[in-house]
């Protein structure tokens, strides 16, 4: 019996990772980093007609761990976004060059930042493109 449930197990896991991971598909994730210290940064791009509250929804409940910071970057589809450049970082201060210095990048439409105190900021980078969580060239 014990083998049956093990294969059970087994065979639904995965089902249950594909049917979590899945997410909203107004999503597309493009780039992940996370250093040793477990902060995260993710680069999303957004389709067409997604609402500004959606992102603002899905920002707040992307993975992170208590103690540590988490950001998130949320370009229209079809923009040019650092993927690989954030996904094969070796440090947070390559991650910060590729998204806020490297040339020829679109700028993200949204920011969200978890910071290690546990407080958050979602930020509209159309309407306030001066804020520090957003790019400037």
């Amino acid at each position: 019996m014990k083998k049956i449930i093990s294969y059970l197990i087994l065979f639904s896991l995965p089902f249950l990772i594909i049917g979590c991971g899945s997410g909203n598909k107004n999503f597309n994730q493009e780039g992940y980093f996370k250093n040793n210290a477990r902060n995260r940064i993710f680069t999303y791009s957004f389709k067409s007609g997604t609402t500004k509250q959606e992102v603002k929804e899905y920002a707040r409940n992307l993975m992170n761990t208590p103690g540590r910071m988490t950001a998130a970057y949320f370009y229209p589809e079809g923009s040019l976004i650092p993927r690989d450049g954030v996904t094969l970082a070796n440090s947070m201060d390559r991650v910060n060059y590729v998204l806020y210095d490297m040339p020829g990048l679109n700028k993200w439409r949204y920011a969200y930042m978890k910071y290690f105190t546990g407080s958050s900021e979602f930020v509209d980078c159309q309407e306030s493109p001066n804020h520090d969580l957003c790019r400037k060239n």
